[in-house]
């Protein structure tokens, strides 16, 4: 199937898709059309720098903007699973969670750079660590940077490769964190008429992503039936 976000950037490319409101920054926003194209820029810097392949593990770390959707996104396109990192965590846990991922890709928020500065030397799978919303320490990339020259065209990936996943990891509060796998399936149309996709994740939990006209993401939450592809859903935005 086509990617979603192709298709909303295609079929109602000036209607918003994401709005970044933080308390002590400027409101930015993007529409579907805008979000492909950063999208599309991070997935060709992600392909170019050779180290990103479908499996792949990629470390981001900062709080919600407008970079993680683009992030999660260009991830997606490209079959690389995602892994989220508290930006709260010390510098032990921060470095166990990515290093024990097998992480070899890390995108992080310019605010916490000093943090993967710190446990550099802890994490000997890292070959590439991408700073996005402000300069990049040295030793590290800036995303925003490689992006501004990149292709906006649609990364050279095959039609069948399958969309990337999450990875999250547990607290970790009877021992060492743990990482859930979700998996991403995807299905044409729900019994209430609603074309979603899905992510699986293990356990038989399902968390189902449909781009809203002007929100973004539109939360469907259900749990898996006994063939895997009919629900009851309840949403929210």
């Amino acid at each position: 199937m086509p990617d979603f976000l192709t298709t909303y950037a295609q079929t109602q490319p000036n209607k918003m898709a994401v709005i970044e409101d933080r308390p002590d920054r400027e409101t930015r926003s993007l529409t579907w059309s805008e979000l492909n194209i950063q999208v599309n820029k991070l997935a060709n810097v992600l392909l170019a720098s050779g180290n990103v392949e479908p499996g792949t593990k990629m470390v981001w770390c900062g709080p919600n903007s407008i970079g993680i959707v683009i992030m999660a996104n260009a991830a997606r396109k490209l079959g690389v699973t995602a892994v989220p990192l508290n930006y709260r965590l010390s510098d032990d846990e921060a470095a166990y969670v990515t290093d024990h991922s097998d992480a070899t890709v890390v995108y992080v928020d310019a605010e916490y750079a000093k943090l993967f500065e710190r446990i550099r030397n802890q994490l000997p799978k890292v070959n590439l660590i991408l700073v996005y919303d402000g300069a990049a320490p040295s030793e590290m990339d800036s995303a925003d940077e490689l992006m501004s020259s990149a292709s906006d065209q649609e990364p050279l990936v095959p039609l069948d490769r399958e969309p990337g996943g999450t990875m999250i990891y547990t607290s970790g509060t009877t021992g060492k964190p743990k990482g859930a796998l979700a998996h991403v399936a995807r299905f044409s149309r729900t019994r209430c008429g609603i074309a979603c996709s899905y992510r699986v994740f293990d356990g038989g939990y399902l968390h189902h992503d449909r781009p809203a006209v002007s929100q973004w993401p539109w939360r469907i939450h259900g749990h898996r039936t006994s063939d895997g592809t009919d629900c009851c859903f309840t949403a929210q935005v």
